[in-house]
């Protein structure tokens, strides 16, 4: 069967899965699991990505994120990439740490979206392992689990700062503590059950889960693009207009710092820390890669522009006047895009 297109825009959630090659652990000692979290920290800040809920397994993961830059493609290479290497330097073990390309389908729908929390949570206890345990020793086998999110979603004392926990809300009831009771109970009551329904939601598309009109609105935008076996595997990337430009990035720092956009073109280090934020905010608000951005500003390679992004990150994290101007020319742009509100 051919591969599914990845439909990216901004705004987007999906639920993304990636398994070890040939179905091997990627996971073989804590350590493992605690430098995939690390990582996965830097990379959802890097990439303004948001994660709503994860459950990492011994040889797969799970993640449910938000893109508000639609930079899907850049946040998971970043992710994978750099675990992969930790990996077979760690391990000793050279080839590929994944099996072929992540899992990744448009989330939609309140009702889903809990759906989604509920499926990836119960992860743990889902397990040929855990099948003739009881439901009492699966729940405390639930609660222990150190490679979830769920916890935090039911223990306000147990929330991790790299969670959105917003869904909570969708519970219905007056506080956060009843939130995170009735959520308990939503996750708990269907433990030894099978949810059949939600089993059938899972397997009726290959791109989205959501509403049947959900589905089929996805669907029919991907037949839309003239998709055939021959091209299929790449991604679609929805809609173009949402992009943010280099041009308003470039307009907005030049207005900010006081320096002609013509100056941008210059090569060299006349123009100082301004051009090493300039290139910063570029990496981090636009879904270009470095290479892209090296041909942008006339550089030879894309070496180049990782430098230049390191000076930048050293400055900001040094300087704290500095940081607050360059975040209020950030937000600006976002909200200016629609990326915040």
């Amino acid at each position: 069967m051919p591969r599914p297109w990845r439909i990216t825009y901004s705004g987007a959630k999906y639920h993304i899965t990636a398994r070890g090659n040939g179905r091997q652990d990627i996971f073989l000692c804590n350590a493992d699991y605690i430098r995939f979290l690390n990582q996965l920290a830097l990379a959802l800040e890097e990439d303004e990505v948001i994660l709503y809920s994860y459950a990492l397994m011994s040889n797969h993961y799970h993640l449910f994120i938000e893109t508000p830059l639609g930079n899907l493609k850049k946040f998971m290479q970043r992710l994978n990439t750099a675990y992969s290497m930790y990996y077979r330097y760690k391990h000793a073990k050279p080839g590929h740490c994944f099996q072929g390309r992540y899992g990744a389908k448009l989330v939609d729908g309140d009702d889903y979206i809990l759906r989604l929390t509920r499926y990836i949570h119960l992860n743990p206890i889902k397990t040929l392992s855990r099948k003739s345990f009881s439901i009492e020793a699966n729940v405390e086998y639930l609660h222990k689990y150190k490679w979830c999110s769920y916890v935090g979603y039911i223990d306000k004392s147990a929330e991790e700062d790299i969670i959105d926990y917003r869904w909570l809300k969708l519970m219905g009831l007056k506080t956060a503590r009843g939130n995170r009771a009735a959520y308990r109970k939503y996750i708990e009551g269907i433990i030894g059950k099978n949810d059949e329904e939600y089993k059938k939601i899972m397997a009726s598309s290959r791109y989205a889960i959501g509403s049947d009109k959900f589905i089929e609105q996805v669907e029919s935008e991907v037949r839309d693009l003239h998709i055939g076996k021959a091209i299929v595997g790449k991604d679609v990337f929805l809609p173009k207009e949402r992009e943010i430009l280099i041009s308003d990035i470039e307009d907005e720092i030049s207005k900010a710092f006081k320096v002609s956009v013509d100056n941008f073109s210059i090569v060299g280090r006349r123009m100082g820390y301004v051009k090493v934020l300039l290139i910063e905010m570029i990496c981090q608000l636009t879904c270009k890669s470095q290479r892209e951005i090296a041909v942008h500003f006339g550089y030879a390679d894309a070496s180049s522009v990782g430098k230049q992004r390191k000076q930048a990150q050293s400055l900001l994290k040094e300087d704290a006047k500095l940081r607050r101007k360059y975040q209020s020319v950030k937000k600006k742009i976002m909200l200016k895009y629609g990326k915040i509100k």
